[in-house]
């Protein structure tokens, strides 16, 4: 690989002067992309067009070839060539050094052409790895701006993407279209016993399906239907605008948009929750005020959607043993589910009884490598409000926003550690770097002396200092901080992240954008004190974006002024989840939209949260997604 640094110095014409190099371009813009383990078919482009040997070993050396012509381009001219030289090195069998073309990609410069098929050579890695369900985001992606030069790799690519799902799904999908090939007319209970048929179907593969032009119309149609159906049975507000856009997509369906919704009532009855579930909760010891937030929430779910069940409350302590008790009065009473214990401690002791026997959501993360025992797969699992999670979901984020060099702050704690191993773990992929790493110490008000190391201004003095000596005269001088950070993570709580943030922008790093953890809200809102927090991006609950005022904020003394407002709306999850538990392990793309957040099964016990995200304005936490800087005056 070359250089980059050199590669920024080097300019030139960017015409691309050699003829073998301009005819593979063109090829490779026509050419459909084929699987790994096929040599790349001939190009429909006429002979005059393609290398004079199509093999391996051509595109290999047309790939290095494209990364000296883009050594030699213009910057904007270079990231097209660069495309180009990943899509030869796929067609080499060699993704890895696609991957690294790529990266040499900025997508701001390119023009739309080029942008579709860097989409599809991405396509085609994600195909290489089985990453079905990013391979059809990117296929659609492309889909919408295809220019005509790239149908016939598209619609290779999507004919593989088809082959590839033949997985046991595809079984299902064969039975639904042999279920509805006779359907001439709505049959209420077909069409719901279809809907519990394609359960096993991913919602990845079903968007897959649906789109498909070669199927059937009519089966398509239903596989359409069914994903519609998905995606609105736990929040049922959107269903009829849903159904009549899926109508539009499909006007020769046989179902009219009223028997839709009709089929989607049906089939919603389906999700109820157990009859008799029991809550171990912590009703003593330190973590008494917890476990009443989460019983407060629970109820007031429970209350708004008791579906029938019957709740029976255990209450649990400080001592070891009583979960453990707690358990087995669970079972004396009859219990078809147990949610609790909380303590992690408690968990483990819960899940390593032997012969346990009723399916369990803990509220808690459950062992690592834990492994149900027999009759209950698939039937245990944790809901938890995790920081160290949390802290990998920044980095993630951070990572998804296009920044690539981030300065870590971190307290002198085993919390402090344990936040910076998470961030650091996450972040440092694809050539991101975490530049510097300090810790504070939490007794302390000023940070100014740490926060000049970590932005070097401490260095940018010395050399003034340097310089003067030198000259032996007093120069004008304004430090300067370094300009090699993008980003910020700061793992703070509230109070120290109000001393934090006005000395970063005192510092001259106002402007760098700073992430922290859910910690840095308190909870209780306080917009006064909270200013100084303006611009800082964090997770959180989305109960807590809903109630963003103190008037907002219900009388309930659990919640604490909203100190503890994370955990009551853990509560309420905790119960609305329990009826799509098994849709969720069914399909790994059903995401459960919660107060606490979005949650997906990723069947390693534990489900995945998804936190919203959030931004301080005005002292008050603002969904990210609607923020502008303007709105703080910054």
């Amino acid at each position: 690989m070359p250089d980059k640094g050199s590669a920024e110095k080097i300019t030139g014409n960017g015409g691309i002067r050699c003829p073998a190099v301009l005819a593979l371009l063109f090829a490779l813009a026509m050419a459909g992309l084929h699987g790994c383990a096929t040599a790349p078919a001939p190009v429909d482009s006429g002979p005059d067009m393609i290398p004079a040997a199509n093999t391996r070993e051509a595109f290999e050396q047309a790939a290095r070839d494209f990364q000296q012509q883009a050594m030699q381009a213009s910057a904007v001219e270079a990231s097209g060539i660069w495309v180009s030289a990943a899509d030869a090195w796929i067609q080499a069998e060699q993704p890895e050094r696609a991957k690294e073309a790529l990266g040499w990609v900025d997508r701001d410069t390119l023009s739309a052409s080029d942008r579709v098929r860097r989409d599809l050579v991405l396509a085609d890695l994600a195909l290489h790895e089985n990453r079905l369900d990013e391979a059809e985001i990117l296929l659609q992606q492309a889909g919408r701006q295809l220019p005509a030069s790239s149908q016939g790799r598209y619609d290779a690519l999507y004919a593989q993407l088809i082959r590839q799902l033949a997985s046991p799904a595809s079984r299902e999908i064969s039975r639904a279209a042999q279920m509805t090939e006779g359907m001439a007319y709505y049959d209420p209970l077909a069409a719901v016993e279809l809907m519990r048929y394609l359960e096993t179907v991913s919602s990845g593969e079903l968007a897959v399906r649906a789109y498909n032009p070669r199927a059937e119309r009519q089966l398509t149609g239903w596989l359409d239907l069914a994903l519609v159906i998905r995606s609105n049975l736990v929040e049922p507000e959107g269903v009829a605008e849903s159904i009549a856009a899926w109508k539009a997509r499909h006007p020769h369906h046989l179902l009219t948009a009223s028997q839709a919704l009709d089929t989607w009532l049906r089939y919603r009855q389906d999700f109820t929750p157990p009859r008799r579930v029991a809550i171990l909760l912590p009703g003593s010891g330190r973590l008494q005020a917890a476990g009443e937030a989460i019983r407060d929430g629970l109820l007031s779910a429970y209350a708004e959607h008791p579906g029938g069940a019957e709740l029976v409350f255990f209450p649990t302590g400080d001592d070891p043993q009583s979960p453990i008790a707690a358990y087995f009065s669970a079972l004396d009473a009859g219990a078809d589910w147990i949610i609790g214990p909380l303590r992690r401690e408690s968990v483990d002791a819960m899940l390593d009884l032997a012969g346990m026997s009723t399916p369990v959501l803990a509220l808690n993360d459950l062992p690592e490598g834990f492994i149900a025992p027999a009759g209950l797969a698939d039937q245990v699992r944790g809901l938890s409000l995790s920081q160290d999670d949390e802290a990998r979901a920044v980095a993630a984020h951070a990572a998804a926003s296009g920044f690539k060099q981030a300065l870590l702050l971190a307290p002198e704690s085993s919390w402090g550690e344990r936040m910076a191993t998470a961030f650091e773990a996450e972040f440092l992929q694809d050539d991101r770097q975490i530049v510097t790493a300090l810790r504070f110490n939490e007794a302390q008000n000023d940070h100014g002396p740490l926060l000049q190391r970590a932005l070097k201004i401490d260095e940018s003095k010395a050399r003034a200092r340097s310089l003067q000596n030198t000259l032996g005269i007093q120069v004008e001088f304004e430090p300067v901080r370094r300009d090699d950070v993008d980003v910020i993570f700061m793992a703070a709580n509230s109070t120290q992240a109000r001393l934090i943030r006005p000395q970063l922008k005192f510092h001259d790093a106002g402007d760098i954008p700073v992430y922290a953890t859910g910690r840095v809200y308190s909870g209780q809102p306080d917009p006064t004190s909270n200013r100084d927090l303006d611009g800082v991006r964090f997770p959180t609950t989305r109960w807590q974006l809903e109630h963003p005022e103190r008037e907002d904020i219900p009388e309930l003394g659990s919640l604490r002024g909203g100190n503890l407002a994370a955990l009551h709306a853990l509560g309420q999850d905790a119960w609305n989840i329990l009826p799509w538990l098994k849709l969720m392990n069914k399909d790994p793309g059903f995401r459960f939209p919660g107060q606490s957040g979005h949650y997906v099964d990723t069947r390693r016990g534990t489900l995945e949260r998804h936190p919203g995200w959030a931004v301080f304005a005005n002292g008050r936490p603002t969904p990210l997604e609607a923020y502008r800087p303007e709105m703080t005056g910054e």
